[in-house]
């Protein structure tokens, strides 16, 4: 594996055939900051260039997009979420960061839907709402036992960011979609059982076993896996609508 570049949020490597990210720490910083997050998305958009590539995979440390780190982000951006009434909309001392938050995952987002090439995702440990629908933007997912998905917008009254809605309900029957959404978490095992999630992994070995899932799609040409990936993206060309619609709501 040959590392391209490295922060102290992001490890950007190469293995053969497959670009890798892995999401390090201090999530909720990279995810707030234009420069940041934007070297990240020249990365991605920057893959298309190599035709060697077919293949991106993107994972988490586990303790990138755990609960706690949530909780120190929101907390320090939203005005006391325990005073408010029920039907009260949420408040932010740092209204801009919040904005940040959710247009630059968006960005994110339409940026990984866009690729012509294999996207794959590995989560680990503890992952939060808005990862969760940046997983769910992948065509494979992976997820390492004992992980969770959590519903942690619900506990600030928040909306359910990151595109999760959307995915959700692309995959799943509308009822079931929303079910899902109103809960404190799923593991690993009832996201397979849905078949939000491809195959659940051993922590030994996560991402090499990720690789080897990979190397499966990736003996195929690449003038194969562009068109096709092309063709059965199409239904999901209305992500973009659907964030329109998400920011004319939320007032973004």
């Amino acid at each position: 594996m040959n590392t391209i570049t490295s922060t102290g949020f992001y490890e950007i490597s190469r293995q053969d055939e497959i670009a890798i990210v892995r999401i390090k720490k201090n999530v909720f910083e990279l995810i707030t900051d234009i420069k940041l997050s934007g070297e990240l998305l020249d990365f991605i958009d920057n893959i298309h260039q190599d035709t060697k590539i077919k293949a991106l995979l993107y994972y988490n440390d586990p303790d990138s997009f755990t609960e706690e780190e949530y909780d120190k982000f929101i907390n320090r951006i939203m005005v006391n979420p325990e005073s408010r009434e029920n039907s009260d909309l949420p408040c932010f001392t740092e209204k801009n960061v919040r904005a940040k938050e959710i247009n630059i995952m968006n960005t994110l987002i339409k940026h990984l839907t866009g690729l012509h090439i294999i996207v794959v995702a590995g989560t680990q440990g503890t992952v939060v709402t808005p990862y969760i629908g940046t997983a769910l933007a992948a065509d494979f997912r992976y997820a390492c036992e004992g992980t969770k998905f959590s519903m942690a917008h619900n506990k600030y009254g928040l909306h359910p960011s990151g595109g999760l809605p959307f995915f959700l309900s692309s995959f799943l029957h509308h009822s079931k979609a929303l079910e899902i959404q109103s809960k404190d978490y799923i593991t690993a095992g009832e996201a397979l059982e849905l078949g939000l999630i491809n195959k659940i992994l051993q922590k030994e070995k996560f991402v090499d076993q990720i690789i080897l899932e990979i190397k499966k799609i990736t003996r195929l040409k690449y003038c194969t896996i562009q068109h096709t990936k092309r063709l059965t993206n199409f239904n999901r060309k209305s992500i973009f609508d659907y964030f329109d619609y998400e920011a004319e709501l939320l007032n973004l």
